[in-house]
């Protein structure tokens, strides 16, 4: 009841003193605001839609020029690797020779076909014995067989397999019948295309802050006669205009709202001053409402503030009104409720916590192998938040040992469980696999995709040893680069080629890569929980120390981790662990 006849009484004064003069004032600057707002919306409408003109007749013309510039390098690339060729037609047969010539003449492929144009010398290799004949795109170079003079610059191609466009450029061969060709991601092209595209440059343009630009064929290109409307777009009242521009129409739309925008903030500042007036009022109420409403108010606020804190043992104890009174003991009994929910919720997660640290550490094997043929060392070393990391090693036969190690993204038992099917199927799909570890993760990768309701993806890199041969059959999806110690105590990081991590592309390719392990080489692997180790000023271990650490270390695989673990933790004193460390030593003895 004092709430109400307080508000009354504030209202009744207001009312009096203001409401005549501040109807009147505010009506006569609404409509002289509101013509001045629209003539200038004209204005900014006209000069952004001649900018977008000027950009978009721009752009064209640099396209024409990047085309044009990359045709004629392509060519000239091409030209060079056929006179290279005729120089020297053993290179051909020379792989290693082909890629530094595909490195130096800076392009990604590199075609050389015999005189019936199938491909007998690729970069890369799997094209050999393509029939040039078999398709469209590459059939339009097969004149080059008769035609020594032949060039040809196509414009950019889509490939499939790379998911990439490619541009090519081919002549005859020189020294014999026979089709010459380059090919490389014509990036600037492609960017260039975007940036002249009409609908790039809508999607980017803006007018003031909120209006757009939107592009359509022009019906009538012989009109230059711009029009101004008003129109609802994405569901807001707009200003438009339209402007010819050539074979296109360009439409340009102003929010209402923004266009009014500085009308509507000097409306507030005509507001204020009428609060002004309402101010004398309130000093002649404010002693009642300061008694009643205000100390109360601020008595909640203090208490309020100590909760948000983290004081959970704050009570508020206003009682100056029935209101105050059922305003504090609803609050009382809210920050209860949080406080007990906030112990169940701690309870819970220290519950999943210790859940997957007993998954994780349930599927790892712990019985490492010593042989005459070879040695296994592995550890893991979970932080307090549960990871995805794991490690696997099993024998294929007899002749035959792999190796893995993986970090699945995300944390918690969901990461965990999520390791462990993993785990599984990886491990049954290498031993079953005749044809590498690459078709086995490929199977794996699609089975995950098609399942994948959590959204997640695991890093991976697993390595087959022949124990024979010493051939060492790896395949990198996405993970850290592993690092081999020579037999002569020199160690390096084993760049190869990486794919995508599984669970992300049902599509994605996997690719074998072969390397020969000699007597006494060891394979060092890890997960990013070692590289991104930090100490207190939040440095990363990286792969740089990582590398010089182990120069310096010796011992079995098993003595190496637990060094190599020491300096780690050496290196974080003061910091917690935030992320698993996962660590496989593989050792070819083959005595």
């Amino acid at each position: 009841m004092m709430r109400n006849g307080m508000k009354m009484l504030f209202q009744k004064w207001l009312l009096a003193v203001v409401s005549g003069a501040s109807i009147v004032t505010i009506a006569i600057f609404w409509w002289t605001q509101t013509t001045m707002a629209w003539d200038a919306g004209v204005n900014v409408l006209r000069i952004r839609l001649d900018d977008a003109k000027e950009e978009v007749i721009h752009n064209q013309k640099n396209l024409e020029k990047v085309i044009k510039i990359a045709a004629d390098a392509a060519l000239a690339q091409a030209k060079t690797f056929a006179h290279m060729v005729a120089a020297d037609p053993s290179i051909l047969k020379d792989t290693a020779k082909l890629e530094i010539i595909r490195q130096d003449l800076w392009v990604d492929e590199l075609h050389v076909s015999d005189s019936k144009g199938v491909l007998m010398a690729c970069i890369p290799t799997y094209a050999i014995g393509y029939d040039m004949a078999s398709s469209p795109q590459s059939a339009a170079f097969m004149p080059a067989l008769t035609d020594k003079d032949f060039e040809l610059v196509q414009e950019l191609q889509p490939n499939g397999s790379q998911n990439r466009s490619v541009q090519y450029a081919g002549v005859a061969r020189k020294d014999r019948p026979g089709i010459v060709q380059v090919g490389y991601t014509a990036q600037t092209v492609e960017e260039e295309m975007k940036l002249a595209d009409v609908n790039y440059i809508a999607s980017t343009f803006r007018i003031g802050k909120n209006g757009r630009l939107q592009v359509i064929d022009n019906p009538d290109t012989e009109s230059t006669e711009e029009k101004i409307f008003e129109a609802e777009v994405e569901g807001e009242k707009s200003l438009c205009m339209s402007v010819p521009c050539g074979k296109y129409l360009l439409i340009g739309s102003y929010p209402e709202s923004e266009m009014y925008s500085a009308r509507n903030s000097v409306l507030w500042v005509l507001i204020f001053a009428t609060i002004v007036l309402f101010t004398v009022i309130f000093f002649q109420v404010s002693s009642l409402l300061q008694t009643v409403v205000i100390n109360g108010i601020s008595s909640v606020n203090k208490s309020l503030e100590a909760i948000t804190a983290g004081d959970l043992n704050e009570k508020i104890s206003v009682r100056t009104t029935s209101e105050f009174q059922a305003l504090s003991d609803g609050i009382n009994t809210t920050v209860e409720a949080l406080e007990k929910s906030i112990e169940t919720e701690a309870k819970r997660l220290d519950a999943e916590l210790d859940m997957g640290r007993t998954i994780q550490a349930s599927v790892l094997p712990v019985n490492f192998p010593d042989t005459d043929r070879y040695c296994i060392g592995a550890g893991m070393f979970t932080a307090k938040e549960v990871g995805g990391d794991f490690y696997d090693f099993f024998k294929i036969g007899e002749d035959k040992v792999a190796v893995l190690i993986a970090d699945v993204s995300g944390k918690g038992l969901t990461a965990a469980l999520y390791m462990m099917g993993s785990k599984a199927y990886l491990k049954e799909r290498i031993i079953s696999s005749t044809q590498g570890p690459a078709t086995a993760i490929e199977q794996v990768n699609k089975e995950l995709c098609n399942n994948n309701r959590a959204h997640m993806f695991l890093t991976l890199f697993a390595a087959v040893l022949d124990l024979k041969t010493g051939v060492l059959t790896c395949v990198n999806a996405g993970h850290n680069p592993p690092l081999v110690r020579h037999a002569d105590g020199t160690w390096e990081y084993l760049k190869i080629k990486h794919s995508l991590p599984i669970g992300i592309s049902s599509k994605c390719q996997y690719f074998n890569i072969d390397m020969k392990f000699e007597r006494g080489d060891r394979l060092f692997l890890y997960t990013d929980g070692v590289t991104e180790a930090k100490n207190e000023d939040n440095k990363l271990y990286g792969e740089d120390r990582l590398l010089q650490e182990l120069r310096s270390m010796t011992g079995t695989p098993m003595e190496l981790i637990g060094n190599l673990k020491d300096k780690l933790d050496e290196y974080s004193t003061g910091v917690p662990q935030n992320d698993d460390i996962t660590m496989l030593v593989l050792d070819y003895k083959n005595d």
